[in-house]
């Protein structure tokens, strides 16, 4: 079995074309429809900045604290936050 991967567009018909002559004409297919993102400088929805606010309480000061212990820090937090 042969996949293929190409970008194009859907009509406001809803027509999807496909950018080649193809053996797949006139024959059943499976089609996943994955929405396309062509912008890839869009800027996240969730920053960096953002993540620093929400782990402040948590982390702040804690450099010198194994990974291990930081971790527990940051469970105890939610554990806290969502209990």
């Amino acid at each position: 079995m042969n996949a293929y991967k190409f970008l194009t567009r859907v009509s406001d018909a809803g027509i999807i074309t496909l950018p080649f002559n193809s053996h797949l004409y006139n024959t059943d297919v499976e089609v996943f429809i994955v929405p396309a993102n062509r912008n890839s400088t869009e800027k996240s929805s969730f920053s960096a900045s953002d993540f620093i606010s929400k782990w402040r309480g948590c982390v702040k000061g804690m450099e010198h604290v194994s990974d291990e212990e930081l971790d527990r820090i940051k469970h105890e937090c939610l554990k806290q936050k969502y209990s």
